[in-house]
């Protein structure tokens, strides 16, 4: 059965511009209803045979996942992965993860695949409606600097922070090891939801680190993931 996924778009299929906060939704809602409530590592396994046939905004979409080979670009440089559509193969959308690159680090194995489902969600709808090739890929060393944002890799990051550690679990599961850790929590409101709040000048550096790295743990990703999650839901400053 087809996994339903809606949200704003042209009649083209093209995804409207959404915010942030649309798209953190979008993405922990499907993570409940793929893999349920409660905060643990998912096996990408799972992920795969769970997320095997969308239908995003009324267009079905058959999504083929190979984590068993190596991965490159077009000029040949190993990637970690790519999201791909090809009209030859209609309605169905290729997700490939290099088995080289991330065979052994199941938190980068987790968080890639997170994001090529992004794009599989946001992208692709409009190229298989206009049957045209269509490719993203994620880069071994992602490109930083003065470039301009990339708002299609932006919103596949933003939906993968989101799925992987969604704000609520993440807020609940921060919350206890602020305490356990001696920090100072404080609450505020963010859009009407209670939110803890640890200032990094009063807990120290060392004490959002070990925190982070307890979180890590919890959800299955990176410290410096948990560090992204926890500055973009405004759970530390």
């Amino acid at each position: 059965m087809a996994l339903n996924v809606e949200y704003p778009c042209f009649h083209s299929g093209e995804p409207a511009r959404l915010p942030a906060d649309a798209i953190r939704r979008l993405g922990a809602d499907l993570r409940q209803r793929l893999l349920g409530y409660k905060a643990r590592p998912f096996e990408p396994a799972d992920l795969f045979r769970r997320v095997a046939s969308l239908c995003v905004n009324g267009r079905p979409l058959r999504i083929v996942w190979d984590a068993a080979h190596a991965v490159h670009d077009e000029a040949g440089e190993p990637v970690l992965g790519v999201c791909e559509y090809d009209p030859q193969e209609p309605a169905t959308v290729m997700i490939s993860l290099n088995a080289e690159l991330l065979g052994d680090q199941p938190e980068m194995l987790r968080s890639t695949a997170a994001h090529e489902l992004g794009h599989a969600i946001f992208d692709m709808p409009a190229a298989v409606a206009k049957g045209a090739a269509r490719a993203f890929r994620s880069g071994a060393i992602a490109a930083r600097g003065a470039a301009p944002i990339d708002w299609r890799e932006w919103r596949a990051d933003e939906f993968m922070g989101a799925f992987l550690a969604p704000r609520r679990q993440l807020a609940r599961a921060f919350a206890r090891e602020a305490s356990a850790f001696g920090a100072a929590i404080r609450w505020k409101v963010i859009d009407e939801i209670p939110t803890p709040y640890v200032a990094v000048n009063v807990a120290g550096w060392p004490a959002i680190d070990a925190i982070a790295g307890a979180l890590a743990e919890e959800f299955g990703v990176t410290s410096a993931f948990i560090g992204v999650r926890l500055r973009k839901y405004g759970l530390v400053g």
